[in-house]
């Protein structure tokens, strides 16, 4: 994509994946409709405003055709998606992530199709050795991962449905305490100062033996058990091998960085003013006008063990 000099201002509305490579959806100035660009490269030399102006990030609805994202214009003055958004998002969200917890007949006769396609379930490992169990459909399954920035994981066992696999899934979570969710947070601070690589492979070793237990003994349980290894061939470039956490934040001031890569939402820069590789939350920034230029930034200092 190159520099936004062309433009006075844009906003970022998210970060996906496509065909391996991360791609931004964002809306140039006032243009009605948002677009994808390739991140990898991209430059982003902005500033942001002292009262931040935001808009809505917009809402995914199920349609027949699979999962939908509409556009929202709605300026904010805090919080990330307007009322309407954020009530459509938590129904969308709850008829996915809870539809073995309802009554099918209720369901919309989208969301019954969506449900109804084979799941896999899987364990994800990420850098610093955080393991979580998850689930996909098999059309989406090296993208969600990706999307996660896992640094590796095992596809443990598939399903005949999106109900079964939800079911299996909370009961993994109940039995055996390994979370759903891993945050950001954490994933950042593994990929300063990484697990060896060995031990917690060993032990996405060991946690999927737990796991292929729990399912060999429930036989009430409707799975067949998988043992499919998946890697991220994103870590496998010099990129990740000596990042520093950036020790600013992206949502205030003046940042002036090309983005070199990305793992999930954590995106790999080079600020103008250094040669080191930094990493950050891109999702700082979704929603929030950037106002395209060169601007005056801010010294940096590498202080990773202050963090």
């Amino acid at each position: 994509m190159g520099t936004q000099n062309d433009h006075d201002s844009q906003v970022l509305l998210g970060l996906h994946w496509q065909e391996g490579s991360p791609v931004v959806r964002r809306r140039i100035e006032n243009e009605t409709e948002s677009r994808f660009d390739p991140l990898v490269h991209m430059e982003l030399h902005y500033r942001i405003s002292t009262e931040g102006r935001r808009v809505c990030l917009g809402h995914t609805a199920m349609t027949k055709n699979g999962s939908r994202y509409n556009e929202c214009r709605n300026k904010l003055n805090k919080g990330r998606k307007c009322p309407k958004c954020s009530a459509a998002e938590a129904m969308y969200a709850a008829n996915l992530h809870h539809a073995h917890t309802k009554d099918r007949t209720e369901m919309s006769l989208e969301f019954r199709q969506h449900m109804e396609q084979p799941n896999y379930l899987y364990l994800a490992r990420f850098s610093d050795g955080s393991i979580k169990v998850g689930t996909t459909t098999s059309q989406r399954k090296d993208r969600r991962l990706e999307e996660q920035g896992a640094c590796q994981a095992m596809i443990v066992a598939k399903t005949p449905d999106g109900f079964s696999v939800r079911i299996i899934e909370d009961r993994i979570t109940a039995e055996l305490s390994i979370p759903q969710a891993v945050s950001t947070k954490r994933k950042i601070t593994g990929l300063v100062s990484p697990k060896n690589t060995e031990q917690a492979t060993e032990e996405l070793s060991i946690m999927t033996h737990r796991v292929h237990h729990l399912l060999e003994r429930a036989d009430e349980l409707d799975c067949e058990i998988l043992q499919l290894p998946w890697e991220n061939v994103g870590l496998q470039t010099n990129l990740w091998k000596n990042v520093h956490r950036y020790p600013r934040h992206l949502s205030t001031g003046a940042h002036s960085l090309k983005i070199l890569g990305a793992l999930g939402r954590v995106a790999a820069f080079t600020p103008d003013s250094s040669s080191d590789v930094f990493i950050a939350d891109l999702g700082e920034l979704f929603g929030i006008e950037l106002e395209n230029g060169i601007f005056p930034t801010e010294d940096l200092l590498v202080q990773d063990s202050l963090f």
